[in-house]
């Protein structure tokens, strides 16, 4: 751990936090649409909060020990809180699937890049050793005429 509030990568919070305020203005916009679209809001922004509040209740529950017997069942949120916290949950998947998506691109974009550096790299090779083999071919033949030649003058 650094020592940064006992934070281990101040750097990954700092990007989440500025994941949820970017992610804010679009939150608001669904938690609108949630409202007044009642099919948006009992299967889209309703069910990834309630899931969410569950295991995160349980969890909770079970990290400070509270009651020694298991949770039948955790307290339900209210319609307003669920719907914020879905569109928050929502929102924060958009930016985070749009920036996955951009980072595969660039991860894609620099195979196809390196893949093409080393084409070329093996045209290269593949130049050069013809190269390679034409000069010893040359160099085997002009020893061949050179070995000729001093035998018919050397006799």
């Amino acid at each position: 751990m650094s020592g940064h509030g006992g934070q281990p990568f101040p750097l990954s919070k700092l990007a989440f936090m500025y994941v949820k305020k970017v992610a804010q203005p679009i939150a608001s916009r669904i938690a609108r649409k949630a409202e007044k679209d009642n099919w948006f809001k009992t299967y889209i922004c309703l069910p990834p909060a309630n899931l969410y509040h569950f295991y995160e209740a349980k969890i909770k529950f079970k990290v400070m020990n509270i009651g020694r017997t298991r949770i039948s069942k955790v307290p339900k949120l209210n319609e307003k809180a669920a719907i914020e916290l879905g569109s928050n949950l929502c929102a924060e998947f958009i930016i985070m699937s749009v920036a996955s998506i951009l980072a595969l691109h660039e991860v894609r974009e620099n195979i196809e890049s390196l893949n093409r550096i080393i084409q070329t790299q093996n045209q290269d090779i593949e130049t050069l050793s013809n190269l390679i083999y034409r000069y010893r071919n040359q160099y085997s033949h002009a020893g061949d005429i050179e070995e000729d030649s001093t035998r018919t003058h050397g006799s």
